[in-house]
């Protein structure tokens, strides 16, 4: 599975909401496939993933907030600093190098969804999420 660097972190937090209801359905049919399947290869890609396939700021293959994005996406890789290992390597990782620590909001902070992954730091981190 091909993933934007920064989704490692946006699918450990998603919590029911998205851009659109496509989107909303994709996204949550693929966290629970990755909660089910935590083995799965992940090879992080900066560009369009198949999380993007149903975002509605997905133009032809390019999202509409490209400068915003790879941002995130050089971020998180420059912390990571792994391109590809398995789901459950890889999110472990961003959750201890970035989400339980002040670079979540380095990083996070001007996401327009930033407020409501904030207050699901607390449910995330004592779930079982491999």
């Amino acid at each position: 599975m091909e993933l934007r660097p920064h989704h490692l972190l946006c699918i450990q937090k998603f919590t029911g909401h998205g851009y659109s209801p496509a989107f909303t359905a994709h996204m949550t049919a693929l966290t629970a496939s990755l909660r089910q399947s935590p083995a799965q290869s992940v090879t992080l890609i900066c560009g369009a993933d198949v999380l993007c396939a149903k975002c509605p700021h997905n133009r032809k293959g390019v999202c509409d907030s490209a400068e915003k994005v790879a941002a995130l996406d050089a971020a998180v890789l420059e912390t990571v600093g792994s391109m590809s290992g398995t789901w459950d390597t890889l999110s472990k990782a961003a959750r201890e190098q970035i989400l339980r620590t002040d670079k979540f909001h380095q990083i996070c902070g001007t996401c327009q969804w930033y407020a409501l992954c904030r207050s699901t730091e607390d449910s995330y981190a004592s779930e079982n999420i491999s």
